[in-house]
């Protein structure tokens, strides 16, 4: 923000986007914060709050989310800045890209995994790491707060040193952001909560011969959720009406509640040692997750084993994989109910 007030200071006429993957967190974020330092600057600007669009000696800076498909295509500019650069997909950038003229600005923090699509940029471009440390104006209570959980050696590597790192004593190390192969015939896994616990969905495919599983997450709402809420966000994010959700079967009523509502929703099957043999079913294949998967991405980093020898994973940080692993292990049962699980292509 800094650098783009001092640009526009000493430029006019310039151009300059500032996006993420969704409005909502941008505007709660970058743009909020953007204002309360021009006001802070004391340094005249305009704001359309219409647009969300400030100027500052003629210069325009336009704030909108990647999830705008007419921005993405259409829009030209002299500088783009991608706030949390590493949640959008790499067709998305690849887009942005050949529409800025000047220069583009990424911010990430390093949970990336394993592998990442922004990968070849970091090499090409070395970035700039920075840590608690390179703020001189953090209060001592949050320094403190952070030095804090130096005991937990992943946290305290991403968030404490700017590294990237992956969880120790990770369940899940066999997986990977990559793109969701929209060729396989797929079905949705849904893990019901209420707040603190949320309520998911997951879209998951299934490749048997390549022994690799596609995940996509939908949603993740730690909100009270109603039956009639939990309804019209499936019936959203699903991609056709009758389209396959296995969900949480200790909710036999919500199930069927929804299902009243016209979705095929059916319950998982779960048994003695059910979440150990799906686990163990799933750890021989290679996991693919997309980007923009952001708590699914943190659940596989810290979902550990509270017990390896018995076979006894924590309950925590598995509200979206227990949704796909309820929809992977009725993908990779022997029979499957082809009318519910979702085209192009059936096994």
């Amino acid at each position: 923000m800094d650098y783009i007030i001092a640009f526009c200071l000493k430029y006019s006429g310039i151009e300059i986007d500032v996006c993420r993957a969704e409005f909502s967190t941008l505007r709660g974020t970058a743009y909020a914060e953007f204002v309360q330092l021009l006001t802070k600057l004391k340094l005249p600007h305009e704001i359309n709050k219409s647009e969300n669009i400030i100027t500052i000696n003629n210069n325009r800076i336009s704030f909108y989310g990647l999830d705008n498909d007419e921005k993405v295509h259409g829009k030209e500019r002299d500088i783009l800045w991608v706030n949390e650069i590493n949640q959008i997909k790499q067709e998305v950038f690849d887009q942005l890209s050949p529409r800025t003229r000047y220069r583009i600005i990424g911010d990430y923090n390093p949970r990336l995994g394993r592998k990442h699509w922004l990968d070849k940029y970091i090499q090409e471009f070395p970035p700039i790491i920075t840590t608690y440390l390179d703020n001189p104006f953090l209060p001592d209570i949050q320094i403190q707060d952070i030095e804090s959980k130096r005991d937990n050696p992943y946290w305290w590597a991403i968030y404490g040193e700017g590294k990237r790192a992956a969880m120790q004593g990770a369940i899940f190390e066999n997986w990977e952001f990559g793109e969701f192969d929209k060729t396989l015939s797929y079905c949705y896994g849904q893990d019901f909560g209420f707040n603190p616990d949320p309520t998911t969905l997951i879209k998951v495919a299934v490749d048997k011969r390549k022994k690799i599983i596609y995940m996509d997450e939908c949603f993740y709402n730690a909100n009270q959720l109603t039956t009639d809420q939990i309804y019209t966000l499936n019936k959203n994010h699903i991609e056709k009406i009758k389209d396959l959700i296995i969900a949480d079967s200790a909710e036999p009523r919500l199930i069927h509640e929804v299902a009243a509502k016209g979705l095929n929703i059916q319950k998982t099957t779960k048994g003695a040692g059910s979440v150990l043999y799906g686990i163990n079913k799933m750890l021989e294949y290679k996991i693919i997750i997309t980007p923009e998967s952001f708590n699914l991405e943190t659940e596989l980093n810290n979902y550990i084993w509270n017990d390896k020898k018995s076979g006894i994973p924590i309950d925590k940080y598995n509200h979206c994989i227990d949704s796909a692993r309820y929809a992977f292990i009725r993908l990779t049962a022997n029979s499957i109910n082809t009318q519910a699980v979702g085209s192009p292509q059936l096994f």
